[in-house]
């Protein structure tokens, strides 16, 4: 079975220093709703600069942590992907939550297991593993009528959960996601490289990392001791762009190396061309077959002026064979489109929410 490097290359997210220029707690016993959280209720905001109350649901024995603003109306669910958590939405919830016609949407952000506020039980973290918590989180808290919101690993599970649960989806919206897209056809072929000489390319760069560490015992050093995903790839492309602050949100989660182990696993499942691991990548031929086929299936793609995971073809290329999607070119950005563009992402899924009565 035979994959695109760069469609299995771009869920690996080693994506954070690319910004394309100019261009676990006390559980609670519900489960249902939790309003923004109040002055007094700032002890238990998910962290003083994500003011909406952590709530937390038992999944196959292990707790789950998200956040719920506690509309009415059917879920919109985000899912984050690699390396982040929940308070990668922090900006973008308040512009979904708002439907600009003095109604608030229930919207909720969960932290995938062993992520984020999750607890970190003992399992390997296979995305077949994080596809059975996210279809358990969804059963605890009887989420149904669900619009997704859905980014880099986040995708691939979100895709996955709509592919084997359609009569729970009505509507995804996805940004920096995994899609298969045939190469690239005239005129959207890369442009030739500046005069001054050609740039490195970026995905033989990150094969060469995602090789190291799939290696055994490479892999464990870079990720579990030295934290290089976070420290040398994601964090600094947040220079300039975010506080000091917010990268420690960042690194909170995984300041002990045992904590890391998801962090190490995500890359390890990217199938490589021959197609290993199967699981995954039977994973995503699966719903890509799904989202070609889905007619009555409302999708927003938000995409940057040149993306990496979805770059100028893969947005024509998906606007052309998958049916019911409207799209809007967010501008210049980075992988993480959340911190970038928080306003126009929030505000452009609102208003694609209200033009499809979601």
């Amino acid at each position: 079975m035979n994959i695109p490097l760069k469609a299995i290359l771009g869920s690996c997210l080693l994506l954070g220093t690319l910004a394309f220029p100019a261009q676990a707690g006390e559980s609670h016993a519900e489960t249902t709703t939790a309003n923004t959280a109040t002055e007094m209720d700032k002890a238990h905001y998910a962290r003083h600069d994500f003011p909406y109350r952590s709530h937390y649901v038992e999944v196959m024995g292990s707790k789950m942590h998200y956040v719920d603003t506690g509309g009415p109306g059917d879920p919109v669910l985000m899912i984050h992907g690699q390396p982040t958590w929940s308070y990668l939405w922090r900006n973008v919830i308040p512009h979904v939550e708002d439907n600009g016609k003095g109604k608030k949407r229930r919207v909720i952000a969960l932290d995938l297991i062993g992520f984020g506020k999750s607890d970190r039980p003992d399992i390997e973290y296979l995305s077949t593993d994080h596809a059975k918590y996210l279809e358990g989180f969804i059963e605890a808290l009887a989420l149904n009528n669900i619009t997704l919101v859905i980014h880099d690993w986040g995708s691939i599970l979100g895709f996955n959960y709509a592919a084997t649960h359609p009569d729970r989806i009505k509507a995804i919206a996805f940004m920096e996601a995994a899609i298969f897209t045939p190469p690239a056809e005239v005129p959207f072929t890369p442009i030739k490289a500046k005069l001054s000489g050609p740039k490195s390319d970026p995905m033989e760069g990150f094969a060469n990392i995602l090789r190291q560490i799939k290696t055994p015992g490479v892999g464990e050093k870079m990720i579990l001791e030295d934290n290089f995903f976070l420290e040398q790839l994601v964090l600094p492309g947040f220079d300039d762009l975010l506080t000091d602050d917010e990268k420690s949100a960042y690194l909170e989660p995984f300041t002990k190396g045992k904590n890391r182990r998801p962090m190490l696993q995500f890359p390890r499942d990217v199938p490589f061309t021959d197609g290993t691991p199967a699981y995954t990548a039977n994973m995503m031929h699966n719903y890509n077959r799904y989202l070609q086929t889905q007619e009555n299936l409302p999708k927003l793609l938000l995409h940057l002026s040149e993306g990496f995971l979805i770059n100028r073809w893969d947005a024509h290329w998906i606007k052309t064979n998958m049916p019911d999607v409207t799209a809007y070119n967010m501008g210049p950005g980075g992988h993480f489109m959340q911190e970038y563009n928080p306003v126009g992402i929030g505000t452009a899924i609102s208003l694609w929410m209200d033009a499809n009565d979601l």
